[in-house]
């Protein structure tokens, strides 16, 4: 287990960081976003690999999933999933980067509710 990667370990360049954005903020975010670009590759990379796998064991393959049609339920709970996962990863920088905006829509979803419950 030696050779395994310490992912507890943070990497930090050395030397001075230059802002490379209008803004320390925006390079924090750029940053992230590049790292999540990475993560969704090597998740690819993965499904395309478990596909090709599956194929060449007789089964289903990445046709077969290309045509798969979700049942009723199944949209249901993807739907579901997506607004979870939008909230948590957009949520933090919607409530820290835009929070005028946010009082805003929530006084208008206040509004619209009292108005559409009348």
């Amino acid at each position: 287990m030696a050779d395994r990667i310490n992912l507890d370990r943070k990497a930090h360049s050395k030397g001075s960081q230059p802002v490379i954005f209008e803004s320390e903020t925006t390079d924090a975010l750029a940053g992230m976003v590049l790292a999540l670009l990475g993560e969704v590759v090597v998740l690819k990379d993965r499904l395309d690999a478990n596909e090709r796998l599956l194929a060449a064991a007789g089964l289903h393959g990445p046709a077969d999933i290309d045509m798969f049609a979700p049942d009723a339920q199944t949209k249901t709970e993807r739907s579901a999933y997506r607004q979870a996962i939008y909230d948590r990863v957009l949520g933090s920088a919607r409530d820290k980067l835009m929070p005028e905006a946010l009082a805003q829509q929530n006084d208008y979803e206040g509004v619209l509710d009292a108005v559409t419950r009348d």
